[in-house]
Protein backbone atom coordinates (compact mmCIF):
# COMPACT_ATOMS: atom_id res chain seq x y z
CA UNK A 1 0.00 0.00 0.00
CA UNK A 2 1.34 3.10 -0.77
CA UNK A 3 -0.09 5.90 2.19
CA UNK A 4 -0.50 9.59 1.87
CA UNK A 5 -1.56 12.26 3.48
CA UNK A 6 -2.53 16.16 3.18
CA UNK A 7 -3.34 18.98 5.16
CA UNK A 8 -2.48 21.24 8.08
CA UNK A 9 -5.47 22.08 9.80
CA UNK A 10 -7.37 18.99 8.90
CA UNK A 11 -5.89 15.80 7.44
CA UNK A 12 -6.36 13.76 4.23
CA UNK A 13 -4.87 10.34 4.50
CA UNK A 14 -6.12 7.61 1.66
CA UNK A 15 -4.07 4.79 0.90
CA UNK A 16 -3.97 3.22 -2.58
CA UNK A 17 -2.86 -0.28 -3.25
CA UNK A 18 0.64 -0.23 -4.46
CA UNK A 19 -0.27 -2.22 -7.61
CA UNK A 20 -2.75 0.38 -9.13
CA UNK A 21 0.34 2.93 -9.23
CA UNK A 22 -0.02 3.17 -12.92
CA UNK A 23 3.21 5.87 -12.99
CA UNK A 24 5.79 8.06 -10.98
CA UNK A 25 6.99 11.26 -12.30
CA UNK A 26 8.84 14.50 -10.39
CA UNK A 27 8.28 18.19 -10.81
CA UNK A 28 10.75 20.47 -9.08
CA UNK A 29 10.36 24.15 -9.17
CA UNK A 30 13.54 26.25 -8.78
CA UNK A 31 13.07 26.66 -5.56
CA UNK A 32 12.22 23.50 -4.44
CA UNK A 33 15.71 22.20 -6.32
CA UNK A 34 17.55 25.05 -4.32
CA UNK A 35 15.80 22.94 -1.02
CA UNK A 36 16.37 19.58 -2.19
CA UNK A 37 12.89 18.82 -2.20
CA UNK A 38 10.46 18.39 -4.94
CA UNK A 39 6.57 17.43 -6.27
CA UNK A 40 5.86 13.63 -6.64
CA UNK A 41 3.55 12.82 -9.10
CA UNK A 42 1.35 9.57 -8.70
CA UNK A 43 -1.16 8.52 -11.23
CA UNK A 44 -3.48 5.77 -9.43
CA UNK A 45 -5.49 4.02 -11.29
CA UNK A 46 -9.21 3.75 -9.76
CA UNK A 47 -12.10 1.69 -10.69
CA UNK A 48 -13.48 5.06 -12.14
CA UNK A 49 -10.60 5.87 -14.00
CA UNK A 50 -7.15 7.25 -13.16
CA UNK A 51 -6.36 9.95 -10.47
CA UNK A 52 -3.16 12.43 -10.09
CA UNK A 53 -2.00 12.57 -6.57
CA UNK A 54 0.62 15.00 -5.87
CA UNK A 55 2.95 14.27 -2.92
CA UNK A 56 4.70 17.84 -2.20
CA UNK A 57 7.98 19.22 -1.20
CA UNK A 58 9.19 15.79 -0.64
CA UNK A 59 13.05 15.03 0.31
CA UNK A 60 15.15 13.49 -2.04
CA UNK A 61 12.47 12.97 -4.73
CA UNK A 62 14.69 11.07 -7.32
CA UNK A 63 14.85 8.51 -4.94
CA UNK A 64 11.16 8.60 -3.94
CA UNK A 65 10.13 7.69 -7.33
CA UNK A 66 12.38 5.26 -7.83
CA UNK A 67 11.60 3.40 -4.67
CA UNK A 68 7.55 3.39 -5.54
CA UNK A 69 8.45 2.80 -9.42
CA UNK A 70 10.30 -0.07 -8.23
CA UNK A 71 7.92 -1.79 -5.67
CA UNK A 72 4.81 -0.79 -7.90
CA UNK A 73 6.79 -3.53 -10.60
CA UNK A 74 7.22 -5.92 -8.06
CA UNK A 75 3.37 -5.90 -6.74
CA UNK A 76 2.47 -6.01 -10.49
CA UNK A 77 4.95 -9.01 -11.04
CA UNK A 78 3.91 -10.91 -7.54
CA UNK A 79 0.02 -10.08 -8.66
CA UNK A 80 0.80 -11.88 -12.19
CA UNK A 81 2.65 -14.99 -10.80
CA UNK A 82 -0.58 -15.24 -8.12
CA UNK A 83 -2.65 -15.30 -10.97
CA UNK A 84 -0.71 -17.36 -12.80
CA UNK A 85 -0.39 -19.46 -10.02
CA UNK A 86 -2.76 -22.85 -9.45
CA UNK A 87 -3.99 -23.14 -5.94
CA UNK A 88 -3.38 -26.27 -4.02
CA UNK A 89 -7.30 -26.88 -2.54
CA UNK A 90 -6.16 -29.74 0.00
CA UNK A 91 -9.21 -32.00 -0.95
CA UNK A 92 -8.89 -35.06 -1.50
CA UNK A 93 -7.92 -36.35 -4.51
CA UNK A 94 -11.33 -38.31 -6.64
CA UNK A 95 -10.59 -41.35 -8.13
CA UNK A 96 -8.49 -41.99 -10.83
CA UNK A 97 -10.17 -42.19 -13.97
CA UNK A 98 -9.64 -44.65 -16.63
CA UNK A 99 -6.16 -44.73 -18.32
CA UNK A 100 -5.93 -43.45 -21.51
CA UNK A 101 -2.98 -44.42 -24.41
CA UNK A 102 -1.45 -40.79 -24.33
CA UNK A 103 -0.92 -39.87 -28.34
CA UNK A 104 2.65 -39.98 -29.42
CA UNK A 105 3.83 -36.63 -28.62
CA UNK A 106 4.39 -34.47 -31.37
CA UNK A 107 7.79 -32.14 -32.45
CA UNK A 108 7.34 -28.77 -30.82
CA UNK A 109 6.59 -26.00 -33.62
CA UNK A 110 9.82 -24.44 -34.65
CA UNK A 111 10.87 -21.22 -32.54
CA UNK A 112 10.83 -18.06 -34.36
CA UNK A 113 13.98 -16.13 -32.61
CA UNK A 114 13.44 -12.86 -34.35
CA UNK A 115 9.88 -13.00 -32.86
CA UNK A 116 10.81 -13.88 -29.72
CA UNK A 117 13.42 -10.92 -29.23
CA UNK A 118 10.75 -8.43 -30.80
CA UNK A 119 8.38 -9.45 -28.28
CA UNK A 120 11.27 -9.73 -25.57
CA UNK A 121 11.89 -6.05 -26.44
CA UNK A 122 8.08 -5.17 -26.21
CA UNK A 123 8.52 -6.71 -23.09
CA UNK A 124 11.20 -4.22 -22.09
CA UNK A 125 9.47 -1.14 -23.38
CA UNK A 126 6.90 -2.05 -21.11
CA UNK A 127 8.21 -2.04 -18.13
CA UNK A 128 7.75 -5.32 -17.62
CA UNK A 129 11.51 -6.85 -17.92
CA UNK A 130 14.53 -5.08 -16.55
CA UNK A 131 17.40 -4.17 -18.81
CA UNK A 132 19.36 -6.51 -17.43
CA UNK A 133 16.56 -9.59 -17.57
CA UNK A 134 15.98 -8.33 -21.32
CA UNK A 135 20.14 -8.38 -21.82
CA UNK A 136 20.27 -12.18 -20.43
CA UNK A 137 17.59 -13.72 -22.05
CA UNK A 138 18.33 -12.10 -25.16
CA UNK A 139 21.88 -13.56 -24.92
CA UNK A 140 20.03 -16.56 -23.95
CA UNK A 141 18.34 -16.72 -27.32
CA UNK A 142 21.71 -15.44 -29.23
CA UNK A 143 23.37 -18.45 -28.32
CA UNK A 144 20.82 -20.57 -29.74
CA UNK A 145 21.24 -19.88 -32.95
Amino acid sequence: MLYFERGVLSTNAQQVPIVNVADVDLRQSITQKARGVGNVMVKVQRPNGFELVVLEDIPEPRKAVAIINETAHAARLAQQDRMNTRHYSGLPAMAPSPQVTPAAPSAPAPVDPIAQLRQLGELRDAGILTEEEFTAKKAEILSRL
